[in-house]
């Protein structure tokens, strides 16, 4: 197997999780059986690339990871681009048109999970502690040990959400995945985070 071979993007594990929001990962040819075995574990559907086929998608897409459980690390992704996927594949999109859960990841909340000051700015008629603060430069410095945020798994990666599980010096926090838990715990500075508006904590 040559080089080329072991880097080539063969394979595409999508899904939809509980909430019908559209999650979809690349995994490299080496990656092929363990991936679409973890596919078969969590649910979701798996494609076998052909050379070539559609690379404007395939090129795109978020790398997986593959964890020791036998489970995979498959981010967020927005939701024409899950269609597609779902058309390439030739499966049935299994979002519940009638829910008003297929905002996924390119809704108003996750599209301003990026940008922490968007997100405060939502908070602007809420009152009470936490991220519901009405000063919202003090946001970030009532975040505490156990508060849920918003995180990227790293760059070119959506934000997903993540426990705050220990506090370091210097704004520094260690987080853990939420629906990841086989995930390794990160690192993240206070302004890498983004906040989660209290209605939506409120229904977790």
């Amino acid at each position: 197997m040559n080089v080329a071979s072991e880097t080539t993007r063969s394979l595409i594990v999508f899904g939809r999780d509980d909430s019908h929001k559209p999650h979809a990962s690349v995994f490299l040819l080496p990656e092929v059986e363990a991936a679409e075995n973890a596919a078969k574990l969590m649910g979701m559907h798996s494609h076998r690339v052909e050379p070539g086929e559609a690379s404007d998608i395939v090129m795109r897409l978020p790398a997986g990871k593959l964890f020791d459980s036998g489970r995979a690390f498959v981010p967020f992704v927005k939701a024409e681009t899950y269609q597609r996927i779902a058309a390439l594949a030739g499966v049935a999109d299994e979002r519940d048109s009638g829910s008003g859960d297929n905002k996924a990841a390119d809704s108003p909340e996750n599209a301003s999970a990026g940008s922490p000051e968007a997100v405060a700015g939502h908070g602007g008629g809420d009152s009470g502690g936490g991220a519901a603060g009405g000063n919202g430069g003090d946001l970030w410095a009532k975040l505490a040990v156990g508060d849920m945020v918003l995180a990227s798994e790293g760059p070119d990666e959506g934000y997903f959400e993540a426990r705050i599980m220990k506090a370091k010096a210097k704004g520094i926090f260690t987080l853990k995945f939420r629906d990841y838990p086989d995930a390794p715990q990160v690192d993240r500075s206070y302004y890498q985070l983004g906040l989660i508006h209290p209605r939506l904590l409120a229904k977790k």
